[in-house]
């Protein structure tokens, strides 16, 4: 089976694969031939394989949440410490839809082994980086094998599973995605508080080897003996596409990141980045307008308004979801005191109440007593509500009322992912599902690396000029040491606990300040879903899926 039709499926839903109705009625139906429900020789290897990729997945991706504080104080860089995941987001937003084409070109057991050897040299590099560059350069090479890490987890199951039994295993993948997800929420801080951050990083290379090396001996692709791999199948593969959309994201990630920090926003530098990067992103479009390389976003997709909506819906959940999970950590940490294990045993919480709102999800859509668009807004009134409640949360509130305070957004992004993709991909005829579920990640991932940066960049920008103000009130203090103050404690949150009383409540004061200006952006984005919502409700956009009306 092309591995065209068959995509990943969200980290975030451990049920998105079980449903399988609501499909754009056609009047081209595939005739449906048996199917061996017997398992292949060695599937146990091949899982073993398969899923350990799975599992560090899901652990890699918030590790980081729990730890990049701490990095970014190590290297005097908490600054810019929202490079460590951007960068990651940005490579794997990239090559996640390319791997489809990657695996039919040159098979999957190449592309498996491709992907995981990318992932131990990411690895492998943070953990000996000496600087904050380096380090944000190994995650953005582990980010390319991460980015195919669960992808081709499903393609290689959907070649070797029958069809009426993928679902239970897909449905097992993203329960072990979502424990890998549980373990490096809570595991991430304890590491790093007691062997050193750096082996968050190291203690995935014996699991990602094990895996590589059970998949290099039993993932096996045989083609028929008609089929040779030529160069110019490589034509299919977007490869313009996609270095336009990585080019555009890094600059965009950079404006971010330096803008009024760094540089000022009006230095030429940053304007000239900037036009770069909305230049790249122009062209990627005209790229994926004339290219007949199999497009990353296929124009076909986006003929509909109703496309627009859900699509724009997607672009604010990537944000919101992202920017909620980056501010967290920050929050416990400087608002609460919390060390870096405590923090991350507090992301405990989000990591599990996400797939239950998958669950949720699911029971409900295969009831089939509700539209999945009115999932998808429940969904986004949750993640509002929960994201309103958090900005509540202060150093004198129970950890209880701190703990539950943190449930319902996380339920409500459980229950929107899914529903919004399937919002989206039934839409269309069975024949364009599969591109159509890839083009509705991408632009969730796009949303990831703004909602990163974009909340990395406020509370810089807030923080600074707040602070400023703030410590030009207290008597004694020269404008020298008061920008030292400011530039220091920007580089090294854990200096704040070395300065006097006055000046460190002063400090942890004007970082809440801008901590919640960030939670106010996940608010602002949540909100916008909705609006998106009433938007097809008053204008009566429809739909080509009964299940969505």
């Amino acid at each position: 089976m092309s591995s065209s039709r068959e995509q990943l499926l969200d980290s975030d839903s451990a049920i998105e694969s079980q449903i399988t109705y609501g499909a754009a009625k056609s009047d081209n139906e595939e005739t449906v031939l048996p199917v061996s429900l017997a398992l292949p020789p060695n599937f146990f290897w091949i899982e073993c394989s398969l899923l350990a990729n799975v599992f560090l997945a899901g652990f890699d991706g918030t590790v980081t949440a729990s730890t990049y504080t701490t990095i970014g104080n190590q290297f005097k860089a908490a600054n810019i410490a929202s490079w460590i995941t951007s960068s990651y987001l940005i490579t794997s937003t990239a090559f996640q839809p390319l791997y489809g084409s990657f695996s039919d070109v040159l098979g999957r057991r190449v592309c498996v082994i491709g992907a995981t050897s990318f992932f131990i040299l990411g690895c492998l590099g943070c953990g000996v980086s000496s600087n904050i560059f380096v380090l944000d350069a190994m995650r953005a090479v582990t980010g390319i094998g991460g980015g195919g890490l669960i992808t081709l987890a499903t393609i290689v199951n959907s070649d070797l599973v029958a069809p009426e039994k993928r679902g239970s295993w897909q449905a097992f993948q993203n329960l072990l995605l979502g424990f890998g997800s549980i373990c490096g929420a809570s595991l991430g801080g304890v590491i790093a508080d007691t062997l050193g951050w750096r082996w968050c990083f190291l203690a995935q290379v014996p699991i990602a080897l094990a895996g590589l090396v059970i998949g290099y001996f039993y993932i096996h692709n045989p083609k028929p003996p008609h089929v040779h791999v030529s160069v110019h199948m490589f034509d299919k593969i977007d490869i313009k596409g996609a270095t336009a959309l990585v080019l555009s994201l890094a600059f965009q990630m950079i404006v971010l990141s330096l803008g009024g920090n760094e540089l000022n926003w009006s230095d030429y530098r940053l304007l000239l980045m900037l036009l770069l990067s909305i230049g790249l992103l122009f062209h990627f479009a005209l790229v994926e307008l004339r290219t007949s390389a199999i497009p990353i976003i296929p124009p076909v997709l986006l003929r509909s308004s109703f496309s627009y909506i859900i699509l724009g819906i997607g672009v604010f959940l990537g944000i919101s979801s992202y920017a909620y999970l980056f501010v967290l950590p920050l929050l416990f940490q400087i608002v609460l005191g919390d060390s870096a294990s405590q923090a991350g045993l507090r992301l405990t919480i989000p990591a599990l109440f996400t797939p239950v709102g998958g669950l949720i999800a699911g029971v409900l859509m295969s009831r089939k007593k509700y539209s999945l668009f009115s999932l998808v807004v429940a969904g986004c009134t949750l993640m509002l509500f929960g994201n309103l409640i958090t900005l509540y949360i202060h150093k004198g509130v129970n950890q209880w009322v701190t703990g539950l305070c943190l449930i319902p957004a996380n339920v409500g992004q459980g229950l929107a992912f899914p529903t919004s993709l399937f919002s989206f991909i039934y839409n269309f005829d069975r024949d364009k599902q599969a591109i159509a579920t890839s083009t509705a990640y991408l632009f969730r991932s796009m949303g990831s690396v703004w909602g990163v940066t974009g909340s990395a960049a406020i509370i810089k920008r807030v923080f600074a000029r707040r602070c400023l103000s703030s410590l030009h009130r207290l008597p004694g203090l020269s404008q020298h040491q008061i920008h030292t103050i400011v530039r220091t404690v920007s580089k090294d949150v854990s200096q704040i606990q070395h300065l006097e009383p006055q000046i460190r409540s002063v400090v942890q004061g004007s970082y809440e300040h801008a901590i919640r200006f960030a939670q106010f952006l996940s608010c602002m984005c949540c909100l916008a879903c909705l609006v998106l919502a009433g938007v097809k409700k008053v204008a009566r956009i429809r739909s080509r899926s009964s299940y969505d009306e």
